[in-house]
Formats: structure tokens, C-alpha cells, sequence
């Protein structure tokens, strides 16, 4: 039982007689693709603005994270009887306040606009008449 020098591998004894020869790197080159390497752009497809199709809270907190400015500060005044809510999103960042001129009838799409007004305002977005921006 067991290999002998000289005897081929398998079941029937008719496996390769040399051993595999084997290279081993001792350095790192080669170990990384062309495109990953630090001075190509090819391997950074989303690098830019790309926030097409992104909802507008996610692109603005993504943005503060982005520039280091600290987290944007929201602020959400209701108004108007039980049965008809308006809601009238506030932003501040980094001192200065955003808030779209028209509320919202809920809390989620009035986030989204006054995001949107933020990111208008920034130049990021291309202006929407219908979203007209208080500062």
C-alpha cells in the first residue's frame, strides 16, 4: 500500500511519473489586474456625480458624507386640521436653511422635495419651476 518512486498514481498505476513542477512567487507583482491598479480609471465606473435614479435624502446625505460637512439637520413643521396634514421640511447645513416654499401632503415626498430644493440650490440638480426655493 502506498507510492513508491517510480510507480505512476491511480488505480491502475498509469498516472504521470514526474511530479508537477510548480512556480511560486516569492514577489507581488502580478497579483493585481491592470484595470485595479491605483493610477487607472477604468476600474472606477461610478466615480463622479452619478445620482440619476437615487432617491434625494440619500444623494444629499451621501453628498455631506462625501465634502466631511456634518449631517444635515431636518426639521418638519405640520400644519393644517387632523384630517388634512401639511408638512414643511426645513434643512439646515452647514448653516444655512433650505426649505421648498409649498408643503408637502405627507412626510416622506415633503423630505424628498425640500431634498430636491437643496440639491437644486447647490447647482447638483437642474432647476424645477415647479419646486420653487425659500432660503
Amino acid at each position: 500500500m502506498g507510492w513508491t518512486p517510480g510507480e505512476g498514481l491511480g488505480k491502475g498505476r498509469d498516472g504521470p511519473l514526474e511530479p508537477l513542477v510548480l512556480d511560486i512567487k516569492s514577489d507581488r507583482k502580478g497579483l493585481v489586474a491592470t484595470e485595479e491598479l491605483p493610477g487607472s480609471k477604468k476600474s472606477r465606473p461610478n466615480s463622479g456625480n452619478n445620482i440619476t435614479g437615487k432617491h434625494p435624502v440619500s444623494v444629499l446625505m451621501e453628498l455631506c458624507s462625501k465634502k466631511r460637512w456634518h449631517a444635515p439637520q431636518f426639521t418638519c413643521l405640520e400644519s393644517g386640521p387632523s384630517n388634512n396634514r401639511r408638512f414643511l421640511w426645513k434643512i439646515v447645513i452647514n448653516g444655512v436653511e433650505y426649505q421648498p416654499s409649498v408643503p408637502s401632503t405627507s412626510k416622506k415626498t415633503g423630505k424628498a422635495q425640500a431634498c430636491q430644493v437643496v440639491l437644486q440650490s447647490l447647482g447638483l440638480v437642474p432647476r424645477d419651476p415647479s419646486l420653487p426655493v425659500v432660503l
